[in-house]
């Protein structure tokens, strides 16, 4: 087993390098994929929020329902 301690330069180095890509995209296409990724991040949370504020119960005729009935075997 390899115990050697990893530096976490390079992985902060290449995380800074992508954010700031991120940031700074330079050319159009790269405009446009941040563009769709930031919508798409927003829906998610939109989501997470909605479906999180949601008061649903889950019991076994709610699981049997969603499953179907069972085979034998």
């Amino acid at each position: 087993m390899n115990t050697e301690k990893v530096s976490s330069k390079p992985v902060r180095a290449s995380l800074a390098a992508f954010i700031g890509t991120c940031l700074r995209p330079s050319t159009p296409l790269a405009r446009a994929i941040v563009t769709v990724l930031a919508i798409k991040l927003i829906a998610v949370l939109v989501m997470g929020i909605f479906f999180a504020t949601q008061n649903v119960v889950v019991d076994a005729t709610t699981i049997g329902h969603l499953l179907g009935p069972s085979s034998p075997l």
